[in-house]
């Protein structure tokens, strides 16, 4: 697996989704005017924590989750600024905004990540010192126009055409700074999990193109993660959900996130994005314990103008919770027996 390194960026990938997840609650809480007790990231003993106002802010040990503590959701208090005294519209706002901001936070860093790559045409800025670039004759202030007989759009068509190429010989043709263009034959050469042939290019701040590219990866990502879950309630996962193409737990994200990392900050950003839309949707799913599951109660309560009784909701939460937790271990488990194979043989395996 290479240096540990790049795994742990999954410590803040996710404490970034934990937290916009979490914000988005006590934001509009504190707007409804709902007594926010505890803001906390992560589970468990705290490292960390800090006192303003009515609201304790936490940092806990175990960084898989985090929650927001509002007066009168699972401690019975009544009063006017508890959680259950609100309208049933003012909580399902609350409910639903962790989600939401989840939804949103990807839209926003597909839009950074691209906003100086899509339009930009590919002129080198810098050349990397004994890379396959240098040795081909590249250098700074040329201009590469074409990718194996393919002309390149911008930045970010150029890197996909050497990700996509497999480390194979490229026929790049070049418009030299000093006037001439030509045609060079590179081999890139894998570093850290990505092919590279070693320049830098320069950026180009175009609001709109970053905007348009932002919006394509954003479709591309929703129609994924659709075809993932339509595969799921099909049955239709190659190998089966047990299998080496089946859902991935802790274990998995964090090894796809390593592999991202590796590639470089442009892969990391997209895939950041891809699992803040993952974490999104599966939390407005009607399942006990998760925030959909709070959703469908309160549509209950909104539909017949009277709450189910609080026991009753309390212990299919906890049954949930259990339920969920059990096949976080389950998943972890299959995640493990998974690992010998490398992340993205596993993702090529099963796309076919």
């Amino acid at each position: 697996m290479g240096s540990i390194l790049p795994y742990l960026a999954f410590i803040p990938v996710f404490g970034v989704l934990v937290t916009v997840h979490e914000f988005g609650h006590f934001i509009v809480a504190k707007l409804n005017g709902v007594k926010v007790l505890e803001f906390s990231i992560g589970f468990g003993p705290p490292l960390a924590r800090v006192q303003r106002g009515e609201t304790v802010y936490a940092l806990r040990a175990v960084p898989l989750g985090g929650y927001v503590r509002m007066a009168g959701m699972d401690d019975g208090e009544t009063g006017p600024r508890s959680f259950n005294a609100q309208p049933v519209g003012n909580r399902l706002a609350i409910i639903s905004a962790g989600a939401l901001t989840n939804l949103i936070l990807p839209a926003i860093i597909l839009f950074l990540a691209f906003v100086g790559q899509a339009g930009a045409p590919v002129v080198v800025q810098s050349v990397v010192a004994g890379d396959p670039a240098q040795h081909a004759g590249i250098a700074p202030g040329d201009r590469l126009l074409e990718v194996n007989g393919q002309r390149v759009q911008d930045v970010v068509d150029f890197r996909a055409r050497i990700a996509g190429n497999g480390g194979g010989p490229l026929d790049l043709v070049v418009q030299h700074a000093g006037g001439g263009t030509g045609t060079v034959v590179i081999t890139p050469v894998q570093t850290d999990g990505r092919w590279i042939i070693g320049v830098v290019p320069r950026g180009s701040f175009d609001l709109a193109k970053g905007a348009q590219a932002a919006m394509d990866q954003y479709v591309g990502l929703l129609g994924s993660l659709a075809g993932g879950f339509g595969d799921l309630l099909s049955g239709h996962v190659p190998g089966g959900l047990a299998g080496p193409c089946g859902p991935s737990g802790p274990v998995g994200i964090v090894r796809a996130t390593g592999e991202a990392a590796s590639a470089g900050w442009l892969p990391l950003l997209v895939f950041t994005a891809f699992l803040s839309l993952n974490l999104g949707i599966l939390n407005l799913l009607p399942i006990p314990a998760l925030d959909g599951g709070r959703l469908l109660f309160l549509v209950y309560e909104a539909v017949r103008r009277r709450p189910l009784d609080p026991q009753k909701e309390q212990r299919v939460h906890y049954i949930g919770l259990v339920v969920l937790i059990g096949l976080i271990l389950l998943i972890s488990f299959n995640d493990v027996l998974r690992l010998p194979t490398p992340f993205q043989a596993l993702v090529a395996r099963c796309q076919g």
